[in-house]
């Protein structure tokens, strides 16, 4: 038997906001933002990925010192400048290698392999990847599309030449773009209890193969009720940047959950 908990996911735009598309050579729209059939959406891997983000950021701040509490970066390729962050200790690496041309190293993974993987044997899996899923392994939260009826206005982007002041010739590009007060909802899934893997949110999983698996919740005393507070409703509700043109002004959104 499976429990789940369901949250209505509405967020608000703050500001105008875009999230760029796939062009359609049928609808002569240049520069389109996301869709899916008539309806515009914030995509699935957006969302997460912004969610993913303001956890990440929660966990190095409010967690510190305890490395149990530290992020993984989900790549087997790192830049160096990713290599600096976990070097100042912010995030966990389990397979550090470098040569000539890229850093190397591993994200949560299940299970793990000392002989071929694994340098240094089992390693655990971050509180992210427990929420999110890792590589190898569901996680407890499935992170929706959100959708709006609304439609897209359409401005242009142009280029300035620095000598002239004026437009360059044939720069001038139009785009879609969303106004303030576009409302997109969309519904946020997260098991609490799955009775056949026997796993239960807040608690370490029952995991058998090589892995330390979910060692954070073996301290801090966390219930159910804490992670679902602070690390989903909470985090989800504190992202207020998403999307593109950032620099441009958009992007500012306000998020509210309501349990269904």
């Amino acid at each position: 038997m499976i429990t789940e908990k369901i949250y209505e996911v509405v967020l608000t735009t703050k500001t105008q906001f875009r999230i760029g598309g796939k062009p359609d050579p049928f609808s002569g729209v240049e520069n389109p933002i996301a869709a899916v059939g008539n309806k515009v959406v914030v995509p699935g891997p957006s969302l997460k990925g912004a969610y993913r983000a303001e956890l990440e950021r929660h966990l190095i701040d409010t967690y510190p010192a305890d490395e149990d509490m530290k992020p993984c970066i989900p790549a087997t390729q790192l830049s160096k400048d990713e290599d600096q962050l976990v070097k100042r200790g912010l995030y966990r690496y389990y397979n550090k290698r470098s040569d000539r041309y890229a850093i190397k190293g591993e994200g949560c993974h299940y299970p793990c392999d000392p002989k071929r993987r694994c340098r240094k044997g089992d390693h655990a899996i971050c509180p992210v990847c427990y929420l999110l899923g890792a590589n190898g392994l569901n996680g407890f939260v499935r992170v929706p599309f959100l959708s709006s009826e609304i439609k897209a206005d359409e401005l242009y982007s142009a280029s300035i030449d620095r000598a002239t002041g004026t437009v360059k010739q044939g720069t001038n590009r139009p785009y879609q773009i969303l106004p303030d007060g576009t409302v997109f909802t969309g519904k946020l899934v997260i098991t609490l209890e799955n009775s056949i893997l026997d796993w239960s949110l807040g608690e370490c999983r029952p995991l058998k193969d090589h892995t330390k698996g979910d060692v954070w919740l073996e301290h801090g005393n966390w219930t159910q009720e804490q992670v679902l507070k602070e690390l989903v409703v909470d985090r989800i509700g504190n992202i207020d940047l998403l999307g593109g043109f950032k620099s441009k002004g958009c992007g500012v959104v306000e998020i509210k959950m309501k349990e269904s």
